[in-house]
């Protein structure tokens, strides 16, 4: 089956490529391992969520159209998760690009995005369940996420303070590789 690449998967890669170029700059002129270590972890992150961005969006507008499709209003849910949505590229956009030259408070402005988004979406989209597409999904359910994102601001914080730098990255390195192996490596059977 042939998939057709979207305008929005275009625009978003864009955005993300010279981030994912200027942490791939990082990782392999870093002369310091804690620096390397935080940048590798950047660069998993970003294209991950180079990813879930095109995926969100795509789910955005699917939703969408589900919605116009049918005799009904407009959901205020989807205006306000897509605006979450959009807010949190923004920044997390503004976090690698910082990274380039402030690895750490790159870091920092990533993470926190991450949190922003966990707090705010409060909903979770399935364009594949035409009934119910939109699925309400609170800060109890999205709990361990913000659980793993305080863990990973801890860390970076860490880094920044100068706290044993090499274990924080590398624990942040740990976290990120497991988030990818528990993601990437189950869901794909």
């Amino acid at each position: 089956m042939e998939r057709k690449i979207s305008t929005i998967s275009i625009i978003v890669s864009l955005l993300f490529l010279p981030a994912i170029v200027g942490l791939s700059t990082l990782v392999i002129a870093s002369v310091d391992w804690a620096n390397r270590g935080l940048a590798i972890a950047l660069l998993l992150l970003c294209v991950d969520q180079c990813r879930m961005a095109i995926v969100d969006l795509e789910n955005v507008a699917l939703v969408q159209n589900l919605i116009l499709a049918k005799p009904l209003a407009q959901d205020t849910r989807l205006t306000r998760f897509y605006g979450v949505t959009i807010a949190t590229i923004a920044i997390e956009l503004l976090g690698f690009y910082s990274a380039i030259g402030w690895l750490g408070w790159g870091a920092a402005i990533v993470l926190l995005s991450q949190v922003g988004f966990n707090l705010w979406a409060g909903i979770q989209l399935q364009p594949q369940e035409s009934s119910a597409p939109i699925v309400p999904w609170g800060i109890r359910d999205r709990f361990p996420v913000l659980l793993a994102d305080g863990l990973g601001i801890g860390l970076v914080g860490c880094w920044l303070a100068g706290v044993q730098p090499l274990i924080m990255a590398l624990g942040l390195l740990a976290m990120v590789l497991i988030y990818g192996v528990v993601k990437y490596g189950f869901s794909q059977a």
